[in-house]
Parts: structure tokens; C-alpha cells; sequence
């Protein structure tokens, strides 16, 4: 498996796209292949669906074009490989490079996606390997509110790329049959392929996709091909091995911290002490630049980026910077204030209604007279940071004319935006080169370590390589909002719920970075009310509401977004319900969602491989919770129900087992699902018991692991996922488990204690 490759090579501008010429010669290389294009998606409306290349050939009708002589073969890069269309390579030996678009986070698309070609191409997968591809149309999608763009958020990259890879795989297989019957001077209807070969299936004589090169490259592709039926599919549906394992074991995966190029320098970081604070003047400039190494001190416009030959010179100097700091624009805040606010806002009659059925207010002014049952409760969580085990870090070198970047980026075509519009070059004259990426989460979509690197290397004119420091990271990241529910319920004589009025309050993240959205919604935030505006439980009069509470927090998306908050009180104040009713929760459950067939059926499959229905062992206390995860602009729905073992010992609390039962549509690896499934628990029980930023004095409290700790190894559960036969196309599958997590692992403390723990991160102490 390759490493990845440099963006740079020939690239188009959007008026050259449209046939006013090309001013530069077609350099076919392996850089190429990555290249063509690359403007035009600057200015696209709508949805991106197209799996092929710009003309009807990629790089072989577009090489003729230009040349004037359409139908001419195609040419080989450098490599000797030949490119088919957008996604697919070929070298004579046969060898097939598949490109990949989506950045690796660690949710094994390196593996997944290049499958699902693979499959429909009928490529030989003991011959794969995979590259990262960037600035072209059909590596861009329209999705999760955000404009057409290459990156990577959401959980979408299955949900997006499944049959838009599919149709490049099968529109590169039905070239190769074509080609190999001609050669085999059969009919296209006599042959079949397998493993890179066409065979004629009468004669078993067949010929290999690289020996068929020149002729495909002569061939128009099909822009419809025709798609395997599922009962073809040889890859997809298999627990293929990891292709990135070797190279990560290895040591020979590239990750922004790895990256080296020619006449680098390296840069660190001084930031302020407070949140938001802004450099005014370095006292001692002339002192530190004078120190070992050091080539320049540069001031940007958040911190100031002292470069060196090596990275130890640069933080040695930074350590010995005096700045003058301003933080004067920012109003002091805290931790308490901040949850004060929150508290007042539950009280608000200022909210902005987002769902509204039947009429809940009239049920809870009722109630009382018609002894029904009324159950209140307020739940909080707390701000969380991404804490990627790489911290952020970019290479950029910026030239006269171009800017190229290096480095772990989740989103290509935001840096272009970005870098372009501060130094003023035209977005596609902005490089984007991927590496895999030490964790995300998020974090890496945004692109304020990419602009640090800039600005020094601007300074010096050189390429840079900042990284930031841990506690850098941590205290000057982009958090997930802290929020505060009010959840409250009238029971009918059946023990369930006749209304509920449920309401979330706290910092927006629509209105801090989206705001278009949020106003155009009517002054609410999807992302804050997730699970709850579109509640797949059955109640008959239900008010969903929120209230945004400014802050001057930094906020931006974090894995599941605010269903780790929403669900939390949801299922939460859902398995109160069913305890004030003394039904038991999975049968209370199956009642409130029993119009929905799905969600049943993964409640029924989490509940038989626990054990539900017969006695946990003596000292053992099980908790339940479900969680129906939403796409973004309802791109896809994943179910999962979650069921979560423990004990106490000493009031201390012993996860024994977390059983996980996953509807995540047709499974491409069921392999990867499993672990998505557990790291994404592992990841939820740290967020349970241990993520939380505090804020004092305008800053944030925490710096490093030791104040911001991770779940161990020794404290992680068993894990058992069942993932659940589906005929539904695949769904999204790297945050859905994590919401419902939390509030299982608070109804088995509750079960255990006698304590209702309403608050994160829960103040349970973990053996």
C-alpha cells in the first residue's frame, strides 16, 4: 500500500474547464491523476453524484482533446500506471491503485471504500493498494449543511461514496470485458471477470485487465453502467483485513507529524494565557531570535510562531518568549457562571419552539386535577475537547504564485477556501496534500493550525511545519457546547407518557459558526435538539424547545455532535419514565416504538445476546438505552441499543460488559463495524466518566492527559456487538453508538447505587 502522494501537478481553472483552452502542457503522471480539474468545484450548486471523469474518458479522452485526435490511447504516468476514470488506475502487470478522497481517521475507509470498487470492478484484491485523491467534482459531496466540498464529518463517507464507487467500479469492469472479448475475439456476452482477468467462461481462456490497457484507452466508458446484483458481490460483506494495518505496524504511514520536505523549518507555538487573548507585542524579539536555531518570530493574529531549524529550538524558544497580551475584549467567565446562565435559562419563557404536537401545555395543567403522574427532571453536560492523540500540526509552503499544504486534514477544499482567500490566490492554486490522520473527531475540519504554518512560512519564505503543543490543543481547541435540559412528563393511568416538554438550553453551535441555518430554522439549533425535535418515541402531545445562551467559548463539531448531550437526556429521563410507571425499560420501550419495525428489531437482538430476560449474575446491574442516530439533513438513520453490565466494589464502579446491537444498513466490513462499534464505546465511557474543560478566569483549567484523562485499558468492558442483518442501503456508522452510552451506564448505577446520576462527566469513581 502506497503512501500518500503530492497534489501537486497541472491543474485547470474553472474558465479552462469550460473549453477556453488549456495554457499549460497535460503533465500525465501520478500526480496528475490527483490533479485535473480541481477549480471547477469552487462554484457548484447541488448535490455531486457523477462518479466519472471530467470528459467521457478521464485521462485518455481529455489527453485526445487537448491534442485534437479524440480516441487515442491513453497515457501511462510516470509509475506506468494507466488511469481508467477518477477512482481507478491499472499498470500492465495488472496492479490496480484505487484513489481514496475520504481522510483516514482511524474509521477504516482506507479499507472500506476501496472495497466496494474493488467488488464491482472484479479487481484482484491480493493487487490493491490505495492512494489519497484530491481536487476533483467526485471526491466533493453536498452534505451535513455545508456547501460542495471534499472532507470528511458526519459519518457520511459510506452513505455518500457507496454508489458513486460502485458505478466506477462497474463502469471500469465493463471496459475490461469489452476490451477482453475483443481480444479474445469472443462475444462481451460470452465472458465474465474475476480477479482481474476476463475469462471467456465457454472456453476458459481469459486475458489480465493490465495486458487490455491500450484497448480500453480507446474505448468511451459507460456513464450507467450495469451494477452486480448483491448475490455477485464477492468483497462487499466480508471482514476483509485493514489495508493500512502493515503500513501503521510497519511504521511507514505518513502522519502530518512525519512529514519532511525539502528546505523545511519548523515552528512552535506561544499562545495566550486566556481563551480568546490576542498578541499586542514580543518584548524580547531581538533576544530569541538570537537563541540557537532560531530563524524568525512571527506574529499572527492568535499567537506567535517562533521558527527554528528543529522543533525542540522552536519550543525552547517559545518558552522564553515575553508577550504582551490583550484579552480585554473578552468579558470574564467561568465555569459557575456559565452553568448559573444555564439554570436561569430552564426557567426562560423566551424559548424558541422547535416541535410542537397536540398540546402538551394543556396535559401538564391537567394533570394534577386527573392525579396523573407528572415527572420532572434537569439534566447537564459539560464542555468536552476533541484531544486527538496527534495534536493539530500542518506543513505549508507558500510561494509566489501557489501555496502547498502537508498534513492530517479532514477538510481539502476548506483549507483551499481558506489559505486562498487570506493570501489571495485563487483557490485551486492552493495544494492540498493528506496524510493519514493521528485521530480527528472533528478538529482537523477546522483550519487554524493550516493558517499558522502559513503565515510562518510566509514570514520566511520557506515551508513550515508547525505543531502545536498539547496544552496548546487542549486550551485553545474548538469545543463541543455544554448544555442543560429540563425534561418533564405526564403519565396517563398506563404509566406512559400522554405529554412531555422537553428543553435543551445553552452556547449554540449553529449560531456561534451556521448562522444562516439557525435563523432560517426560526432561532434554533438541530445539532442541540438531536433525537429530540424528531422523537421517534409515541407521545401523543409533545413541545420540544431550546434557549440559546451566548458565550465566548469556541465552539465547532465534535463526534456526534450534540446527540451525545440530547440523548443522554432523553434516554435518561426515558428509563425514569419506566421506573416511576414500574414497567421495565426494554418493555416500556417496545410500546413507545412499536410503529417502528427497526427500531424493534434492535432492541430485540441487543436484549437476546444480554440476557435480558433472565437475572444478571448476583452483584451484576444492567442499564439500557437506544439511540435512532440521524444523518445530517437526514442523510441516512442508524439504529443501536446499548446494554451495559457493571458493579460495585467498594463503591467503586466495575464495567463488566457492554453489549451493542448496530442496524447500520447493508455492511460493506463487518469487520470495521464491530470496530467502530468499539472504539466508539471505549471513546463514550471516557466522555461518561472523565471529559470535561472547565473554564476560571477567562481560560481553560485543563492542559494535558493528567487533568484530561482517558479511559484505561484495564477499565474497559467487554464488548459484544451484534450487528443486525439489513437490506437497507449503508447507513452512517462512526459516531451512532456513542449518545447512547451514557445514560445506559447511568441507569446501571442507578440500579446499583439507588442514585440518579443526571450529570456529566458522572461523579462515579471507575475501579
Amino acid at each position: 500500500m502506497s503512501q500518500p502522494i503530492p497534489e501537486r501537478a497541472a491543474q485547470r481553472t474553472a474558465a479552462q474547464i469550460a473549453g477556453q483552452g488549456v495554457d499549460e502542457p497535460r503533465r500525465a503522471s501520478r500526480r496528475a491523476f490527483l490533479k485535473r480539474g480541481a477549480a471547477s468545484g469552487f462554484a457548484i450548486a447541488g448535490s455531486l453524484v457523477l462518479p466519472l471523469a471530467w470528459s467521457t474518458h478521464g485521462a485518455a479522452a481529455e489527453a485526445a482533446e487537448t491534442a485534437g485526435t479524440a480516441g487515442s490511447a491513453a497515457l501511462a504516468g510516470a509509475d506506468g500506471f494507466h488511469e481508467i476514470n477518477d477512482w481507478v488506475r491499472v499498470d500492465p502487470d495488472g496492479r490496480t491503485i484505487i484513489g481514496l478522497s475520504q481522510c483516514e481517521v482511524g474509521q477504516g475507509v482506507y479499507t472500506g471504500l476501496p472495497q466496494v470498487l474493488a467488488d464491482e470492478m472484479d479487481a484482484d484484491w491480493r493487487r490493491v493498494s490505495v492512494e489519497f485523491v484530491t481536487g476533483r467534482d467526485a471526491y466533493r459531496i453536498s452534505a451535513a449543511n455545508e456547501m460542495p466540498q471534499q472532507f470528511v464529518g458526519a459519518s457520511m463517507s459510506v452513505t455518500m461514496f457507496y454508489t458513486r464507487l460502485r458505478t466506477a467500479g462497474a463502469q471500469a469492469r465493463a471496459a475490461f470485458l469489452k476490451a477482453g472479448a475483443q481480444h479474445l475475439g469472443v462475444r462481451t456476452t460470452q465472458c465474465t471477470a474475476k480477479s482481474g482477468r476476463v475469462i471467456h467462461v465457454q472456453t476458459g481462456r481469459s486475458v489480465g485487465y493490465g495486458e487490455l490497457l491500450d484497448a480500453v484507452a480507446k474505448l468511451p466508458l459507460d456513464p450507467q453502467p450495469r451494477l452486480k446484483p448483491q448475490s455477485a458481490h464477492t468483497l462487499i460483506g466480508q471482514p476483509l483485513g485493514k489495508l493500512d494495518t502493515p503500513l501503521k505496524v510497519s511504521g511507514r504511514a505518513q502522519y502530518g507529524v512525519d512529514v519532511n520536505v525539502p528546505g523545511m523549518l519548523n515552528g512552535a507555538l506561544k499562545m495566550a494565557p486566556t481563551l480568546n487573548g490576542k498578541p499586542v507585542a514580543v518584548r524580547n524579539r531581538d533576544a530569541v531570535r538570537a537563541m540557537p536555531g532560531v530563524v524568525e518570530v512571527v506574529q499572527a493574529k492568535d499567537a506567535i510562531i517562533v521558527v527554528a531549524a528543529t522543533y525542540w529550538q522552536a519550543k525552547k524558544a517559545c518558552d522564553a518568549l515575553d508577550v504582551q497580551w490583550d484579552d480585554a475584549a473578552t468579558p470574564a467567565f467561568d465555569s459557575p457562571t456559565i452553568l448559573a446562565q444555564r439554570k436561569a435559562a430552564l426557567m426562560s419563557e423566551q424559548a424558541v419552539v422547535a416541535t410542537r404536537i397536540g398540546d402538551a401545555a394543556a396535559q401538564f395543567a391537567a394533570a394534577p386535577a386527573h392525579r396523573h403522574t407528572v415527572v420532572e427532571a434537569d439534566y447537564h453536560t459539560p464542555y468536552i475537547v476533541h484531544a486527538t492523540m496527534e495534536p493539530v500540526n500542518a506543513t505549508v509552503h507558500v510561494r509566489e504564485h501557489e501555496i502547498e499544504v502537508w498534513g492530517p486534514i479532514q477538510g481539502q477544499d476548506k483549507v483551499r477556501w481558506t489559505l486562498g482567500a487570506i493570501f489571495k490566490m485563487p483557490a485551486d492554486k492552493v495544494i492540498v496534500n493528506t496524510t493519514f490522520l493521528g485521530g480527528s473527531f472533528g478538529r482537523k475540519y477546522v483550519p487554524d493550525f493550516v493558517i499558522h504554518a502559513a503565515v510562518a512560512s510566509k514570514a520566511v519564505g520557506r515551508p513550515v511545519k508547525v505543531i502545536r503543543s498539547r496544552e496548546d490543543d487542549i486550551r485553545h481547541g474548538f469545543y463541543r457546547p455544554g448544555v442543560s435540559a429540563r425534561m418533564r412528563a405526564v403519565l396517563g393511568a398506563d404509566g406512559y407518557p400522554q405529554a412531555m416538554h422537553l428543553r435543551v438550553v445553552g452556547q449554540s453551535l449553529y449560531w456561534a459558526i451556521k448562522r444562516d441555518f439557525y435563523e432560517k430554522a426560526g432561532g434554533w439549533d438541530e445539532t442541540m435538539l438531536d433525537g429530540l425535535y424528531d422523537l421517534g418515541y409515541r407521545v401523543p402531545n409533545l413541545t420540544v424547545d431550546s434557549v440559546t445562551v451566548t458565550q465566548p467559548v469556541p465552539v465547532s463539531f465534535m463526534r456526534s455532535v450534540g446527540s451525545t448531550s440530547s440523548v443522554f437526556f432523553l434516554e435518561n429521563f426515558i428509563n425514569e419514565l419506566a421506573h416511576a410507571a414500574h414497567i421495565d425499560p426494554l418493555a416500556y420501550r417496545r410500546t413507545l416504538l412499536r410503529d417502528d419495525p427497526l427500531a424493534l428489531r434492535v432492541l430485540e437482538r441487543a436484549a437476546a445476546k444480554a440476557g435480558w430476560s433472565s437475572r444478571p449474575a448476583p452483584g451484576v446491574h444492567r442499564g439500557l438505552a437506544y439511540c435512532l442516530y440521524t444523518g445530517r439533513g437526514g442523510a441516512f438513520t442508524t439504529y443501536v441499543a446499548v446494554i451495559v453490565e457493571l458493579r460495585l466494589a467498594n463503591g467503586n464502579a466495575k464495567l463488566e460488559r457492554v453489549v451493542c446491537a448496530v442496524d447500520c444498513g447493508r455492511a460493506i466490513n463487518p469487520m470495521l463495524i464491530r470496530q467502530m462499534m468499539e472504539g466508539g464505546i471505549g471513546f463514550a465511557l471516557t466522555n461518561t466518566f472523565r471529559s470535561e474543560i472547565t473554564f476560571k478566569d477567562r481560560a481553560v483549567e485543563q492542559q494535558n492527559f493528567a487533568d484530561y484523562p482517558l479511559l484505561t485499558l484495564a477499565q474497559m468492558p467487554k464488548v459484544e456487538v451484534v450487528i443486525v442483518d439489513s437490506d437497507r442501503a449503508p447507513q452512517g456508522c462512526g459516531e451512532v453508538v456513542l449518545p447512547p452510552v451514557a445514560p445506559a451506564v447511568a441507569e446501571a448505577l442507578f440500579h446499583a447505587s439507588g442514585t440518579r446520576l443526571r450529570t456529566m462527566p458522572l461523579e462515579q469513581p471507575l475501579a
